[in-house]
């Protein structure tokens, strides 16, 4: 199976390049047009009108020597034979000469020919209006202006062959086509220069980019660069913020796995050496279960420092598709063994459905709240968990029997690593970061409470909106 190859990316320079001049085409196609049909439309109005001065003219010659009876032709004579010597003087008719390939005239009286030029379409009466008549004979058009002299009964028809406007107006046409043609080189020359030119600044942006390294992710400022790139620079400032932070993220996550795998590993190597030098079994035995809990507790913590890792990078990406009672219920299961160990109940109530927001948040909220709830909780009490919906938000609450929080601590036990006074040794620090980061990204909030019969313990309550908004603010 043959694969295709892929595009090549166009240049930048190229495509406003190729737009700019395809716009440029099509607006001198349109002038060019716009200026043959007028150049037409004047040459018509101005020939027209000779036409009408023409026509007046020759009635105005004519009009004293046809007052009286003309004599009538000898038959078989044509009228252009008539004796208009003593009518038309030689300068008239020289004028009239001249015009003899491409214009016509016709005298009547009455409907009698009376005098017309060797020129013209086939003899036919004259129309009974003045005004314009247009006539195709022999592969020729002619365009006539009839004038009629109803006191005399004389009229008269005068025309020319289009062709002499067309010919004008296909001059005007060439004439305007040679400069026209010599603008599109001279003009596709200086488009591309000011392109270019204007891309300058362009390149000396990915100029300044290009000697950035990753230690100097300070903004870019607005004023040495045109206007036009304010938004391209703002965007590039708002990525290097992201990076920035990602990278503060990345060290914060590297210097808090460090420093708080430093002490469980060197417990870890301790008693892995005090195991290697006991020989009593039954000490050994102890020491033994001690490695165990303590390794249990680093991988616990590595896990929780790679959660959190994780949630920051899906930070503006959250998921949709879950359901928190599905997700509160699949992390009571995971959680049940731990309960049952810590000889804890756990009491789930909660119908319906709560859908919304993304399925590996919501279980990673539930599943921190109550493991939290467990570890605080004395032997033979109760975790009790509550899914309910108020004001249009979805509500998570998650009662346990514990020490509780007090009022002063509350904020502080949402910072990474902060252990309060009854914290558990069990405990890493991390679970409610955990929650807090995941609220975070699924626009909830978090409030830890009083229990609200008055009994010792803790209430966490979660509210998450029916349409999650990711990147809202946290609020506790």
């Amino acid at each position: 199976m043959s694969r295709r190859p892929l595009a090549r990316p166009r240049s930048l320079l190229a495509a406003l390049f190729g737009r700019v001049g395809v716009l440029f085409l099509i607006i001198v196609l349109v002038v060019g047009l716009l200026a043959f049909f007028t150049a037409q439309r004047r040459i018509n109005e101005i020939y027209d009108a000779q036409l009408i001065v023409g026509a007046n003219v020759l009635r105005a010659l004519i009009s004293d020597e046809l007052s009286e009876e003309p004599q009538q032709p000898a038959a078989g004579q044509p009228p252009l034979s008539i004796d208009d010597s003593a009518i038309l003087s030689p300068e008239d008719r020289q004028a009239f000469d001249s015009y003899a390939d491409w214009r016509m005239f016709r005298i009547w009286q009455g409907k009698k020919l009376v005098l017309r030029s060797d020129t013209g379409p086939p003899l036919r009466p004259p129309p009974t209006q003045d005004g314009f008549s247009e006539i195709t004979a022999q592969d020729e058009h002619w365009r006539i202006y009839t004038l009629h002299v109803s006191a005399k009964g004389v009229t008269v028809e005068i025309g020319e062959r289009t062709d002499i406007r067309l010919v004008l107006v296909q001059g005007i046409a060439l004439g305007l086509a040679l400069p026209l043609l010599l603008l599109i080189p001279t003009a596709g020359v200086l488009i591309w220069l000011t392109l270019s030119d204007g891309l300058q600044a362009l390149r000396a942006l990915v100029a300044e980019l290009g000697r950035r390294t990753l230690r100097d992710l300070s903004p870019l400022a607005l004023d040495p660069w045109p206007r036009d790139l304010h938004p391209l620079v703002r965007s590039i400032n708002r990525l290097f913020e992201r990076i920035d932070r990602s990278l503060v993220n990345e060290r914060r996550f590297l210097d808090d796995a460090a420093h708080q795998l430093r002490t469980p590993l060197a417990a870890v190597k301790l008693q892995a050496q005090l195991i290697g030098g006991e020989a009593d079994p039954a000490e050994r035995q102890a020491m033994t279960a001690q490695l165990v809990e303590s390794v249990d507790r680093a991988a616990d913590m590595t896990d929780r420092l790679l959660t959190l890792a994780r949630l920051e990078s899906r930070r503006g990406s959250a998921a949709e598709g879950g359901d928190l009672r599905d997700e509160t219920v699949a992390a009571l299961a995971d959680l049940a063994p731990v309960a049952a160990r810590r000889q804890v109940d756990l009491a789930f109530e909660g119908r319906g459905a709560f859908p919304g927001g993304d399925p590996v948040l919501l279980r990673l909220i539930a599943a921190n709240l109550v493991e939290n709830a467990i570890n605080h909780a004395p032997e033979g009490s109760e975790v009790a968990i509550r899914l309910s919906t108020a004001g249009g938000r979805r509500q998570l609450m998650v009662v346990d029997a514990g020490p509780g929080i007090p009022l002063a601590e509350r904020e502080k036990v949402l910072e990474r690593f902060y252990r309060g006074p009854g914290a558990s040794a069990r405990g890493s620090g991390l679970g409610l970061s955990i929650v807090g980061e995941a609220l975070r990204l699924l626009g909830g909030r978090l409030e830890l409470r009083d229990r609200p019969d008055g009994a010792r313990g803790l209430c966490a309550v979660v509210e998450l909106p029916e349409g999650n908004l990711p990147g809202a603010s946290f609020q506790t």
